[in-house]
């Protein structure tokens, strides 16, 4: 009996260490370092692919309309990137977040998928498609910092909560982050128009749609002025959806 007692004590404290654990800074650190290393790793694929493609290129160098928006497209892309990186950097600590680990897998599918396009061979773009490419991957970057200014440190991976916010662009969408990332994507995927591109392309919108539920519920039970909100703001589009 007194050996059950123990065992049984013995469990508590453990369960007890291991959400103390999982509520520490350490804890939130070491979960945002894969996401940071894989970002990493695509970050420093770009770059040099890059420095290649501008090696490659026939000398003198002429500037040229198509080397504008070639250029223009890389960058932004490298832009954008880079930005991901920062977002996951800075966010807060979570007050709440989703139980299970399907949540935890669709919200990690969400945030690394689409990063696998960049892995995939360009496909040689004509100026028109290069500058469109630029443009979208720029807005979504532009969106993506206004929606972040908003939200502060609020920015998570998975589905937790840190803090409603009802300001800025939420006053309009419930997800304006989600909505500049696909802007972005729909941007970058000009760049590697295939049909593995575009199975990425949907397969991510899919997911990332999942990943709203998961979000959202997380937000109502942590937020009781959530549905208020909810009924009241558009989820992506504003007036559409």
């Amino acid at each position: 009996m007194a050996r059950v007692v123990e065992e049984s004590v013995t469990a508590s404290l453990a369960d007890g260490a291991l959400a103390r654990f999982r509520a520490s800074r350490t804890y939130d650190r070491l979960m945002r370092l894969p996401i940071l290393l894989y970002n990493g790793y695509i970050l420093q694929g770009e770059v040099r692919g890059l420095v290649d493609w501008l090696q490659g290129l026939p000398a003198p160098l002429a500037i040229t309309a198509d080397f504008v928006a070639g250029l223009g497209s890389r960058v932004a892309l490298i832009l954008f990137l880079i930005l991901l990186m920062a977002f996951h950097l800075v966010r807060r600590r979570p007050v709440a977040r989703a139980r299970g680990l399907l949540p935890r897998l669709v919200a990690l599918l969400g945030a690394t998928l689409t990063l696998a396009m960049v892995l995939l061979e360009r496909t040689p773009g004509s100026i028109a498609v290069n500058v469109a490419s630029a443009v979208l991957i720029l807005i979504g970057n532009y969106v993506s910092i206004v929606a972040v200014l908003s939200l502060g440190r609020s920015l998570s991976i998975m589905p937790e909560a840190r803090k409603l916010v009802m300001t800025g662009p939420y006053r309009f969408v419930r997800h304006p982050l989600y909505a500049a990332e696909e802007i972005a994507i729909l941007g970058a995927w000009l760049q590697f128009m295939s049909w593995p591109a575009t199975a990425i392309l949907v397969g991510h919108f899919i997911i990332q749609l999942w990943r709203l539920s998961f979000e959202e519920t997380v937000l109502r039970d942590s937020f009781p002025e959530y549905d208020a909100y909810a009924r009241q703001t558009a989820r992506l589009l504003p007036g559409i959806y």
